[in-house]
């Protein structure tokens, strides 16, 4: 296939009505076939640049822009919408914005039908699409029925039979749980096999697109600050950790291991890096029969606030909830589980596993079809949804959900006042809220003036202002960048350390549980399929495939290095580079 530039950026600087400043000064080409990624912290300008690539600016967004773009031959500043649509495609984090047709049938159709597309060909792209997405069968579905993988697969789908030469993803599996951003994964990457596409993707996942990505973009502040080969812009962890972006933890653990930053950074065409967990640990076992890697007894201390005989503050006993059909759906089977004051838990599952369902009926607002929730032993069904509010706080996946005031005081302030608490006590506890989440000098800022992850530490702080006992945070990390990824887990952890308070995590980052939780339960079907120590339950790779969940790479990592002498249940990379010692002469390597 002859390489030509597909996309090009010379120059390019685009401001929004209103005066913000959103790329400055980028410059880029991209050949046919090639994928691209680029990262960058929350504001960096990722979907600004999707937008002026799809045309999306100036004909939805408007604003002012300086410099070149060519997208196949065509200006997109210049073109109409359906225009554009011919020749490249867009695929948005929800994917429920971009499904709106009764059945998937005719949600494919409905592109093409619209360019006057014969219709036998329109059936030949259906199906040829469906065929790449691996959704064949589901033609007669409504789109709202399907899961959260099958919609982003779907709305995949129907952007593919428009033929485009150009696929634009925009954060495409940020919202999805491991069995979908698996599904979507496979599908990117079978796009990718066929050499046809050009597609340039926005992500945090630095794990997920390494094996895929061609050439990698790092913005900070609308400006490119790396640019080049994943090899390449993965090698500068420093820079990469300064903007805000997570270096693949293969690729760290290597850095640490085998190379000096000096070295590695400057000798990067050179260097040996290894981009599977099979790879990466037969170069390690090589390197300590060599004797450049030491291996060390350690004590992973692992220390927890609770203990077995700390008391159950919250116990479920054979909860049982059934929601309405048709068809009607058990969302959980006959729950039994007891949580112990000072625990750290994570929850983690698919979509549809109960996660959410359990933790709703832990609060109160969900009365289960069979079985009782206890606090401190007794049903909760004697308390209003106030009353255990001040004994169970929960924290949304969306802060939004959550925010209806005028200013952050006001917010905080609001359910304080509904306990009846006094004013002179309730200005305190106002102040030490906000103070704690960093947000005092923003008490009178109208909440929705704050940025995303600002109006989480919000919620958080509106949350912990009543002092509850337990609190639960859904998602925490749920489209969070890589620096702002565990701000609420630290809170979290905060509360833990201070108050010996009781924290309950829903998530799907396998990173966040290993490093703060002491405990992990994983769901299936609306049952438990495994709880215990977190490490233990990590350890059971052919249990949590059932879930679709993965442990974490350092995790695997040491289940593969057991031959010599690495304790399998280290979890972290810190535990593990306390396990592994490189000697001084492997400094020197190449």
């Amino acid at each position: 296939m002859e390489n030509k530039a597909i996309i090009s950026l010379r120059d390019v600087t685009f401001t929004y009505e209103g005066g913000i400043n959103a790329i400055s000064n980028v410059n880029t080409t991209i050949q046919q076939g090639e994928f691209v990624v680029v990262l960058g912290p929350n504001g960096a300008g990722k979907s600004t640049l999707c937008y002026l690539l799809s045309g999306i600016v100036p004909h939805i967004y408007g604003g002012r822009r300086r410099g070149l773009v060519s997208v196949v031959g065509l200006d997109p500043w210049d073109q109409p919408l359906y225009v554009t649509a011919q020749h490249c495609g867009v695929l948005m984090q929800d994917p429920e914005v971009q499904l709106f047709m009764p059945t998937l049938k005719t949600e494919l159709a409905f592109g093409p039908s619209n360019l006057g597309v014969p219709r036998e060909k329109i059936f030949e792209r259906s199906q040829e699409a469906l065929s790449l997405v691996r959704l064949e069968g589901f033609e007669e579905h409504n789109p709202r029925d399907l899961s959260g993988g099958q919609k982003q697969r779907a709305a995949l789908a129907s952007v593919l039979t428009m033929q485009p030469q150009v696929l634009i993803l925009d954060e495409p599996t940020s919202q999805l749980d491991p069995a979908g951003r698996w599904e979507v994964g496979e599908a990117i990457e079978r796009l990718k096999k066929t050499g046809e596409l050009t597609i340039v993707m926005t992500t945090h996942e630095t794990e997920e697109i390494l094996h895929l990505a061609d050439q990698v973009l790092v913005l900070e502040g609308g400006k490119t600050v790396l640019h080049g080969s994943p090899k390449f812009v993965f090698s500068q962890s420093q820079q990469l950790e300064k903007v805000g972006v997570k270096t693949p933890s293969l690729i760290s653990f290597q850095t640490r291991l085998f190379f000096s930053q000096d070295k590695y950074v400057h000798d990067i065409k050179n260097a040996n890096i290894n981009l599977t967990i099979n790879d990466v640990s037969l170069r390690v076992q090589q390197a300590v029969e060599l004797g450049k890697i030491e291996v060390r007894e350690v004590s992973l201390d692992r220390q927890s606030v609770a203990s077995e005989n700390a008391p159950v503050i919250l116990e479920a006993k054979s909860l049982t909830v059934k929601y309405p059909g048709p068809p009607s759906v058990t969302a959980l089977d006959g729950i039994n589980t007891k949580i112990r004051k000072g625990e750290m838990i994570g929850i983690v599952g698919q979509n549809g596993s109960g996660k959410s369902t359990l933790v709703k009926c832990l609060v109160g607002l969900l009365k289960p079809f069979d079985g009782e929730v206890l606090f401190r032993g007794e049903n909760i069904r004697k308390y209003s949804v106030g009353e255990m509010a001040r004994r169970v706080g929960l924290v949304l996946q969306n802060p939004d959900y959550q925010l209806f005031t005028t200013s952050c005081h006001d917010e905080v302030q609001f359910g304080l006042k509904n306990i009846d608490v006094p004013e002179d006590e309730m200005e305190k506890l106002v102040a030490e809220a906000l103070q704690t989440v960093g947000l005092f000098e923003e008490a009178d800022l109208f909440p929705f003036r704050l940025s995303f992850g600002d109006r989480r530490k919000l919620a958080v702080a509106a949350t912990m202002a009543l002092n509850p006992e337990v609190l639960i945070l859904d998602e925490p990390t749920t489209a969070q960048d890589h620096k702002g990824r565990y701000q609420l887990a630290d809170l979290a952890k905060k509360f833990h350390d201070e108050k010996i308070g009781t924290v309950i995590m829903i998530t799907h980052d396998v990173d966040l549980v290993a490093n703060y939780a002491d405990r992990l339960m994983v769901l299936h079907n609306g049952k438990i399929l495994l709880d215990g120590a977190t490490a233990d339950v990590f350890s059971q790779e052919m249990e949590l495939k059932k879930s679709f969940v993965v442990p974490p790479v350092a995790a695997q990592l040491a289940r593969k290095l057991t031959s010599i002498g690495v304790m399998p249940t280290a979890m972290t990379l810190d535990e593990l580079y306390k396990i592994l010692v490189p000697k001084q002469s492997n400094r020197k390597e190449g």
